[in-house]
């Protein structure tokens, strides 16, 4: 017999360890760094260096975690959270906590309670991140007074309140740009029930986005923000309803009954069925998307067809159709939009309902 050949074992591949780089020490912030300061919180690879007290004064979560002994623990931030303190190496006096937010809301945050080297004076409207931050770690962290601030600041824009909404024609905050809409959306579910009043209006502004509505925005730290699976439906089954209340509205305000006093009622009566009548020729006011009716520029447009400049329609019908019936309608709108974008307000319509029926006494 042939005698067999050996059959050797294959070499076994030497071991390649890749180099890790070495952890960076993180930076200090160029705005919140204190050489006095009492506390330094590590966000990421971003060290601030503050005073505890402005902080423990406003946040039970780290009053209490101040609290404990210094030396290396481990504590609870947050729910489930769990972060170290421990000693900076530079100055063994001074706790250091690392903490899982990012540089950009932890920096927002912290100039609310502690002035930086930027100083601020007088009213300044704030940005979207600003607002965002504070809320988000405002609620993490129990400070309910930031966050009430906060909170008030977005319901004068996003109003809960029947007559600002009727009266005052509010808009998106002077620097949030309208995809931000859904960033209002998603505090509101974030802060629960003191913020629920937010939803409405805010979802209803985000039917008037286009298609950004579902791939959303990157915030400054570059998290992205979009809307949760249900509240996407709730913006799409929305928009429908909006435009067929729209659609309804429209053909309300021009109906041809005319004012109570009207004193030339077959006159008023024609100006009204004409005025139905052209609104195809209308682009603004026959979009069917809307949340502030634009009736009045087009009545102005339509009414006065006297050579002399006077008024077709009577006094008491101009004022009920310019005016009555629009505030009418609006009204109608802000009672129904919890229903239209298929969210529940406690004590909405009561107050809708309230303050519309003491508009009218």
């Amino acid at each position: 017999m042939a005698s067999e050949a050996a059959v050797e074992d294959p070499p076994v591949p030497s071991e390649r360890r890749e180099a890790v780089p070495a952890p960076t020490a993180p930076r200090k912030d160029e705005e919140l760094w204190f050489e006095d300061g009492t506390l330094i919180l590590v966000a990421r690879d971003v060290k601030f260096r503050i005073y505890r007290g402005p902080l423990i004064a406003h946040s039970p979560v780290f009053k209490d975690m101040l609290s404990l002994p210094q030396p290396t623990g481990t504590v609870a931030v947050g729910g489930n959270e769990k972060v170290a303190t421990i000693r900076d190496e530079e100055d063994g006096s001074c706790p250091v906590i690392p903490l899982p937010d990012s540089p950009e809301d932890l920096r927002h945050f912290l100039r609310v309670l502690t002035p930086g080297r930027a100083l601020r004076i007088g009213p300044i409207e704030p940005s979207f991140d600003e607002i965002s931050a504070c809320m988000r770690l405002g609620h993490k962290y129990q400070c309910d007074q930031i966050v009430q601030r906060s909170l008030d600041y977005l319901k004068e824009y996003y109003p809960n309140d029947i007559d600002v909404w009727v009266d005052d024609n509010p808009h998106d905050p002077p620097r949030f740009e309208p995809i931000h809409r859904i960033g209002v959306v998603n505090l509101a579910r974030t802060i629960g029930a003191d913020a629920d009043g937010l939803l409405p209006v805010a979802l209803a502004r985000c039917c008037l986005l286009d298609g950004e509505i579902v791939s959303g925005f990157a915030r400054e730290d570059g998290t992205r923000e979009t809307l949760g699976e249900e509240d996407l439906a709730r913006v799409f089954a929305g928009k429908a309803r909006l435009m067929h209340a729209n659609v309804y509205a429209t053909h309300r305000v021009f109906r041809q009954a005319v004012a109570q006093d009207c004193r030339r009622a077959k006159t008023c009566e024609g100006v009204l069925r004409r005025l139905l009548a052209e609104l195809v020729t209308d682009e603004a006011v026959m979009d069917p998307l809307r949340l502030k009716y634009a009736w009045g520029s087009y009545i102005d447009r339509g009414e006065v067809k006297k050579a002399d400049g006077e008024r077709e329609l009577c006094a008491k019908c101009y004022a009920m159709l310019k005016t009555e019936r629009v505030k009418e309608e609006q009204r109608t709108l802000f009672r129904a939009l919890p229903g239209i974008m298929g969210v529940t307000v406690e004590g909405w319509a009561t107050k809708a309902d309230s303050d519309a029926s003491d508009a009218t006494t």
